[in-house]
């Protein structure tokens, strides 16, 4: 789920709802046809798509039922030194590109674009620095810091894979170019590509934007993730229901205090980015059943390490990156993200047909949730009376009042 996950921008990947259409994607005859061999960046990006395509030949319908349209979507990959690859006909055609030799990927032509290429160089790994959805999968591309010798670059990767798994580890979602990652970021795109054959309307982003965040929202915000963390890691069912009643209180309260605008666009980026992260994180605890066939294979990518550290990877995301994101005070969006995700795997556990007609519905996670829960008045009641309690909200609220107070000192 890095996707572009920049310290700065936590999980942050845009969404923009632009018409896609498959029917489209080969009327336009490419101008010449290359029989150059391809770099070795460009062989390793395509390493990584047909890897994608493997896993989602065989887990897309358990991930999420109904979808199909994944090798669909076309990919447009801009490289640091200039050169662009598509795979698939981009929706503004292929002008520019050269087709390459006998080379498709899940059906789709590959194509190369070299007329801007620069003196940069350019070796694998490679990482999105950042990742978009809009109409196609954008991605740009750069490069980690690794020694500069071939033979120790993929021994040094590993290394930092092995230790950013370690659970005592700090959090750090800093983007290392492993092709394991770039892959699970594939997925997540893709998923962006099928929510995208259902779009959605209302008020756009800019109303969440202008929603000034105080110290109430801030703190009932960490609440529900809390809550949703202690609800994810309960054993026993009754207990881990009643976190998440838990949560959708705190939410209705959080969301009382908000324009009704705002808090509609909260729900539809909780939606759209946590159904997206779910499936990429779903992936991996699927890509740990021991039929599944992951081998790594270093003569065609020494960074694809077979999903090694997906344990690691998962650990990352889901307890350390929830211990960082309900702190993090001035968010209104990014934690998102990991909130809609949790959502997503407590409606598994506890209504396991919700996702049936969930996209087609044009449905929230926040109404799948009220309708899994069936929460009465008097439970609601006795939830709110109980919540600043269990979850210490005067101590919660002082610690968001201090941040805000201090990030308002630096600004002035």
């Amino acid at each position: 789920m890095r996707y572009s996950c920049l310290k700065s921008g936590y999980l942050v990947i845009a969404v923009a709802i632009i018409s896609l259409s498959p029917s489209c994607r080969s009327r336009e005859a490419p101008s010449t046809v290359s029989k150059a061999a391809l770099d070795s960046y460009v062989e390793a990006e395509l390493f990584r798509l047909a890897e994608t395509y493997r896993i989602l030949d065989r887990h897309a319908e358990e991930l999420w039922p109904g979808w199909t349209s994944y090798a669909d979507i076309p990919i447009k990959v801009n490289f640091p030194n200039g050169v662009v690859l598509a795979v698939g006909t981009l929706p503004q055609g292929r002008s520019g590109f050269e087709q390459v030799a006998g080379r498709t990927i899940s059906g789709k032509p590959v194509l190369i674009n070299t007329r801007k290429r620069t003196s940069v160089e350019v070796r694998p790994p490679l990482f999105a620095k950042r990742g978009r959805y809009v109409g196609f999968i954008d991605l740009d591309m750069e490069q980690p810091d690794l020694p500069p010798l071939e033979t120790e670059r993929s021994a040094a990767l590993e290394e930092r894979l092995k230790t950013n798994s370690r659970p005592d580890a700090p959090f750090d979602l800093a983007p290392y170019g492993d092709s394991d990652s770039e892959i699970l970021m594939y997925i997540h795109e893709h998923f962006h590509g099928y929510q995208n054959l259902f779009p959605r309307s209302g008020p756009t982003w800019e109303a969440l934007r202008d929603f000034r965040v105080d110290a109430e929202y801030a703190a009932w915000s960490h609440i529900e993730g809390l809550a949703l963390r202690r609800a994810y890691l309960e054993s026993r069912d009754d207990e881990a229901l009643a976190f998440f009643k838990d949560f959708a209180v705190a939410r209705r309260i959080k969301r009382a205090r908000m324009p009704a605008d705002a808090a509609t666009v909260e729900a539809r980026i909780s939606t759209l980015e946590g159904t997206a992260s779910y499936a990429s994180l779903k992936t991996t605890l699927l890509l740990k059943d021991p039929g599944e066939k992951l081998g790594r294979e270093p003569a065609k990518d020494p960074f694809f390490y077979g999903f090694a550290y997906a344990d690691g990877y998962f650990d990352t995301i889901m307890r350390k990156g929830m211990d960082f994101a309900v702190a993090w005070s001035e968010d209104k969006q990014n934690k998102y993200y990991l909130y809609g995700a949790y959502q997503c795997f407590l409606l598994d556990r506890f209504t396991p047909g919700w996702k049936k007609g969930f996209l087609e519905g044009r449905k929230t996670l926040d109404a799948a949730t009220e309708d899994s829960l069936k929460l009465t008045a008097k439970e609601e009641e006795e939830i709110t009376k109980r919540l600043p309690s269990r979850y210490n909200f005067d101590e919660i609220i002082a610690l968001h009042r201090k941040a805000l107070a201090r990030k308002k000192e630096l600004i002035l």
